[in-house]
């Protein structure tokens, strides 16, 4: 909920777990900036750049890793035999 408090700007409520607003504080500070400032600039830079200023998603395994788990789950289901590596085969030769 916003409410006007003078001339262009308004005052926002929000709710947020107290560690993460002290912690946030505490690193603003270091940084020479109050909670309001350290928002703003959130909210500025979104605007600017017409997105969230960081990646968010799900992260997701690259083709490697997928391969490497759908090869264990064939595994584990039965489908294809299990097989053992050698130390040099996982990690290469030295």
């Amino acid at each position: 909920m916003a409410e006007k408090i003078g001339s262009g700007t308004v005052n926002i409520s929000i709710r947020l777990d107290k560690e993460i607003k002290k912690d946030a504080e505490i690193l603003f500070s270091e940084l020479g900036l109050n909670m309001t400032t350290a928002i703003n600039i959130f909210l500025r830079r979104c605007l600017i750049d017409d997105t969230i200023p960081f990646e968010i998603g799900l992260r997701k395994p690259n083709a490697e890793t997928t391969a490497a788990i759908e090869e264990l789950e064939a595994m584990r289901r039965g489908d294809i035999p299990e097989r053992t590596m050698s130390r040099e085969e996982v990690f290469g030769k030295r």
